[in-house]
């Protein structure tokens, strides 16, 4: 059996709008909007030494935090939310430019430049699989169901 044109085209709107739900609830994480993103625990130690080398006293200072992208913004652009709230904030809008030009393109039916998307999405899964990569593996997924089902309708015509 053989799908219709019109089958094809509901499948790719309902991937196109799935990519952009899931890229959207994804830039919310890594904003914040669903808690840190980023914790970090650090830790330093002091000590003073007596003559024949045994340590005195010892003064352990344990630091935590955890931030999010927001996190620069809030911080006026600096590095005051953190260390990583400016690399977290970047890949949020990496991911929101992703999803924002892929579900557009899949929409109005530009197959090449949804392929683009997918293969981006593809190589930031695959390159950050066990830190960012997370956020772009649902959004990546549905643009190639949309880019699969335009190549479909593309070589039906």
């Amino acid at each position: 059996m053989v799908p219709s044109e019109q089958s094809l085209r509901r499948v790719t709107r309902g991937a196109t709008a799935l990519a952009a739900l899931t890229g959207a609830y994804n830039f919310l994480a890594l904003m914040g909007a669903f808690g840190p993103v980023s914790c970090w625990t650090g830790a330093s130690s002091s000590g003073s030494a007596s003559s024949n080398g045994t340590v005195t006293t010892t003064t352990t200072t344990v630091t935590r935090g955890c931030e999010s992208g927001i996190d620069f913004l809030l911080s006026g652009g600096g590095q005051a939310g953190g260390g990583n709230a400016s690399v977290l904030f970047s890949w949020a809008l990496v991911l929101l430019a992703l999803v924002a030009v892929g579900g557009y393109a899949a929409w109005m039916g530009r197959r090449r430049v949804t392929w683009l998307t997918v293969v981006a999405g593809a190589a930031i899964t695959a390159v950050g699989m066990f830190s960012i990569g997370w956020y772009f593996l649902l959004p990546t997924a549905f643009l190639l169901i949309a880019a699969t089902t335009l190549s479909m309708e593309a070589r039906r015509g």
